[in-house]
């Protein structure tokens, strides 16, 4: 992160400010590796006295010092938005460069929906809500932003929203495949994600990072379906809702995460028949148990628990050893029992379930601590003393 804020601010000596001091003290602090002090700096500057073809380079660094990224501070609501308006300034003026300003963006982007999602754990919905669709229609082109304001307003009970997004979604054919760029970084042996292809090359071409790779995320047409295909039903429109699946089916038979949704469909529209079939069929399509293991994943990140517990005991009935995805089919039983909406009965069934696995993963892991303190925990709701002694003394 230091290398590449450093580009960002040795750029700005290029820039024909009037405030020659300040920016040989911001090269002076960049020197001696001071980047909040360069940050601070550039922060003090005129705006008004930058000259009029440098206006838009202006703005995106102004962005780039409002949203702070050096990570030194974590930028409110405001000064996050704050910073949205520079790029967006910087962008009408003409200013561009696609490896930086996708960097800054991308922290921009980054910080909002980290705010959002604290928003979200703190109850406020409709706050977290605001800020995913203001950044979806900030960038209308971003099919991904548009994917996360749909499963949002899904999550948080705004269906005619989610209806109309999953369908603009689905009309486009979009599925939720992202390539993640990824290359270590030489100096703290850590493996890194880019925003883009670019900016990947570039950091491993100049030997700041070490060997690139890429992977492609799993498809989510078969929740955006499903999704779809429920709300449709639930508006009263069956005839949508029967159209969207048997267009889903034409088009995309072959999406992995389709078929094994397939089921999950046919169960919303009342094809029993094809619904047992599906179900029987469902062994023999899907041979993997990473394909169940990613989307439980995928389902846990969306907060859609019912979902990722279904995919976990898919998998774990392929492959009953596995443990990161007992562990993780441990995380979901107890979400899925934090929930306010869970009754005091369901969430002692909940936890009790996830003792049971997070035993099976202690079984196959005996020395890890998350697991022992976890179980420690759930033993305590049921007063186990015994099993909590015992635990204990693995620390």
């Amino acid at each position: 992160m230091k290398i590449r804020l450093t580009i960002l601010f040795l750029a700005i000596a290029a820039l024909g400010f009037a405030q020659k001091r300040e920016f040989r003290k911001i090269e002076n602090a960049i020197t001696k590796g001071d980047l909040p002090e360069a940050i601070e700096i550039f922060s003090t500057i005129n705006e008004s006295e930058v000259e009029e073809e440098y206006k838009g380079q202006y703005s995106f660094y102004k962005a780039a010092s409002l949203i702070d990224v050096t990570g030194e501070t974590k930028p409110t609501l405001e000064t996050a938005y704050a910073a949205l308006d520079a790029m967006n300034k910087a962008e009408s003026l003409g200013y561009s460069n696609p490896a930086l300003m996708g960097q800054v963006k991308k922290y921009i982007n980054d910080s909002l929906l980290q705010i959002a999602n604290k928003k979200l754990n703190s109850k406020d919905n409709s706050g977290a809500l605001e800020i995913v669709n203001k950044l979806s229609s900030e960038s209308p082109q971003d099919l991904n932003m548009l994917y996360n304001a749909a499963n949002l307003a899904y999550q948080v009970g705004e269906f005619e929203q989610a209806e109309e997004q999953y369908l603009k979604l689905f009309n486009k054919g979009f599925t939720g495949e992202v390539i993640t760029y990824t290359a270590v970084n030489k100096l703290t042996k850590v493996e890194e994600s880019f925003p883009n292809l670019t900016l990947r090359d570039v950091s491993v071409k100049t030997g700041s990072h070490v060997s690139p790779s890429e992977s492609k995320s799993p498809s989510q047409l078969g929740r955006i379906v499903t999704n779809l295909v429920w709300l449709q039903k639930n508006n009263g429109d069956m005839a949508s809702a029967k159209s969207t699946f048997s267009k889903a089916l034409k088009l995309y038979g072959n999406d992995e995460s389709l078929k094994i949704s397939k089921a999950d469909n046919y169960l919303t529209l009342g094809m029993m028949k094809e619904y047992e079939e599906a179900n029987k069929a469902l062994s023999d399509e899907v041979k993997d148990p990473k394909v169940y293991d990613n989307l439980a994943l995928a389902a846990i990140n969306a907060k859609e628990y019912d979902q990722a517990i279904k995919y976990y005991e898919k998998s774990l009935s392929m492959k009953p050893d596995n443990f990161i995805s007992l562990s993780n089919l441990g995380v979901a039983y107890v979400q899925k029992g934090n929930l306010e909406t869970t009754s005091a009965a369901d969430q002692q069934t909940l936890y009790n379930k996830a003792i049971q696995v997070y035993e099976k993963a202690h079984n196959l892991d005996s020395s890890n601590k998350n697991i022992i303190n976890t179980l420690i925990s759930l033993y305590g709701v049921f007063s186990m003393e015994d099993k909590i002694t015992a635990m204990k003394a693995k620390l």
